[in-house]
């Protein structure tokens, strides 16, 4: 009985002892300052490119009533974590990070680099690898303390911004911070990061930023950034269209029974199809030169119709395929051809096809490799349905 009672009161100090140990270095919400969203800026010191100091503004919500939803505390240093310090000297909270939902570079940052914003995310584990990643025209404090007219942070609404963006302009499922580390360290892999601007006085995808290695070299304009989204995601979303006032090169008007609307030059006459895009690659050899061979599967439904008069049936919706795949792939060829002699690297994410079947470290994936493949593109559009109570 002894043994039994000396057992119940080592199992009840184990417990106390447990319970007590919660309890340290603990603080009420209300007292800490949980980031939801963070920027990566510099401020050039002088006119030396080198000579900068990193500017990170933190987005905090307001947990009282000020008619602000939330506070932006502003850190500068010569690094990372010493701007961290700095910023703490102005923080009345403890701060707390894994909670952003927004990561901010602006564009002279990007420009700039970001290897070690990217080291730093990677070897932090308190930091949230889903936070999104977004490139911003100007600094990074605007976008993060602007007045938005809302009771909503405005890192809520630029997470929802990007959240969603993949339902219209074959964007990807947005790109986080463990995303761009993979772009970075992964053999045969570009960075490519949504571009945002202050639009009207609201903020706006108006394209993509492209790296080479952690520096950003390009902005890519909203209508080259859907054709290159529609090459480089596996599965993504879109609207396609075929305009009489500007597609009629690509339409063979003979085998249409009825043509009147097809060839007139009025901007109202038009198709639009929301589509669904899959891309598969294989990769061979042909002599010296790698052959990239692109399949983009694109099946939708046909949402408008003001361009072809004659019912639509099999027949004609197969004419209308046949068009889309004409108009897709010219224009798809024409930017292929363009990111191989303009741009001069692999922004479509090709090489890492290459360096799976031929391996590591065997300079596959290289700038010269890429400029001289070959690339082949064959694009299958599907119709499914052509609208409401009409379906083939």
């Amino acid at each position: 009985m002894k043994r039994v009672n000396k057992i119940l009161l080592i199992y009840e100090m184990i417990c106390i002892c447990l319970l007590l140990n919660g309890c340290y270095d603990v603080y009420p919400i209300e007292n800490l300052g949980i980031f939801v969203g963070v920027g990566y800026d510099i401020e050039k010191d002088s006119g030396k490119d080198n000579d900068v100091t990193f500017v990170d503004p933190a987005e905090i919500p307001m947990s009282h009533d000020n008619g602000k939803p939330s506070c932006v505390y502003t850190g500068k240093g010569d690094t990372i974590y010493e701007l961290v310090q700095n910023r703490m000297k102005k923080m009345p909270t403890k701060f707390t990070v894994g909670t952003e939902q927004i990561g901010l570079i602006s564009e002279e940052r990007a420009k700039y680099g970001i290897m070690d914003v990217i080291d730093a995310v990677l070897r932090d584990s308190k930091s949230n690898l889903n936070c999104l990643l977004a490139v911003t025209k100007g600094k990074c404090d605007y976008y993060l303390s602007r007045d938005n007219n809302t009771d909503e942070t405005n890192s809520k609404i630029l997470y929802d911004l990007l959240t969603f963006s993949h339902y219209a302009n074959f964007f990807p499922y947005g790109i986080t911070a463990g995303d761009v580390i993979q772009m970075y360290y992964q053999e045969g892999r570009k960075i490519f990061i949504p571009y945002i601007e202050i639009v009207n006085k609201k903020p706006e995808i108006t394209g993509l930023a492209l790296f080479d290695a952690d520096k950003m070299v390009y902005k890519i304009p909203m209508n080259e950034t859907r054709l290159i989204n529609m090459l480089r995601n596996e599965k993504s979303k879109g609207y396609i269209s075929l305009s009489a006032s500007s597609d009629l090169d690509y339409f063979d008007i003979d085998k249409f029974d009825d043509f009147s609307l097809i060839i007139s030059n009025s901007p109202i006459h038009y198709i639009d199809i929301m589509t669904d895009c899959k891309r598969k690659v294989k990769v061979s050899k042909e002599n010296e030169n790698l052959k990239y061979s692109i399949n983009l599967n694109i099946t939708g439904d046909l949402f408008l119709n003001t361009m072809v008069k004659q019912y639509l049936d099999k027949k004609t919706i197969g004419l209308i395929e046949e068009t889309l795949n004409k108009k897709l792939e010219k224009i798809l060829t024409d930017e292929i051809n363009k990111i191989q002699k303009v741009y001069g690297d692999d922004y479509l994410d090709l090489g890492k096809y290459a360096v799976a079947k031929y391996g590591r470290q065997k300079d596959v994936c290289s700038k010269d490799n890429f400029q001289n493949a070959i690339i082949e593109l064959k694009v299958d559009v599907t119709i499914k349905s052509v609208g409401r109570n009409s379906r083939l």
